[in-house]
């Protein structure tokens, strides 16, 4: 009668244990879904600015290329990643864990989509202030 007591006792322990664990594991998949937000607006505020301020831009499916003071600035996939690089040099990782992205030509602007890895989709639409030619590298 003892053991049978003792064992619903630790029964009953390790399942008031039970949501605690749970709690911890559901947040950490929604602190993962902030931060993968979070990376994706200032990917965003970064890219908005560079091409509202480029004085030429060429808009193909997997890369956009633009002229911002001089300077060519390329993103492209690199791997799982979305990268930026000046003047065809460098590697600066701007997005991580993306499944595909493309970069589409709309009125006055361009419109980014992406997917991540785990098939949430994201897109920004960016309105140039005015137009620019195509960029000749």
């Amino acid at each position: 009668m003892v053991e049978m007591l003792l064992s619903v006792l630790l029964f009953l322990l390790i399942a008031s244990m039970l949501p605690l664990g749970m709690k911890i594991i559901l947040d950490q998949r929604v602190a993962d879904t902030v931060v993968k937000r979070m990376e994706w607006e200032v990917f965003s505020s970064q890219v908005k600015k560079e091409i509202r301020s480029a004085q030429q831009l060429n808009i193909q499916p997997d890369k956009l290329l633009m002229k911002v003071d001089g300077q060519f600035i390329l993103y492209e996939k690199y791997g799982a990643s979305m990268r930026r690089r000046v003047n065809y040099q460098g590697h600066e990782i701007l997005v991580q864990n993306i499944s595909s992205f493309s970069f589409g030509k709309i009125a006055d602007g361009v419109e980014i989509s992406a997917k991540d890895v785990q098939g949430k989709d994201y897109s920004v639409r960016i309105h140039q202030f005015y137009q620019t030619g195509g960029v000749e590298p």
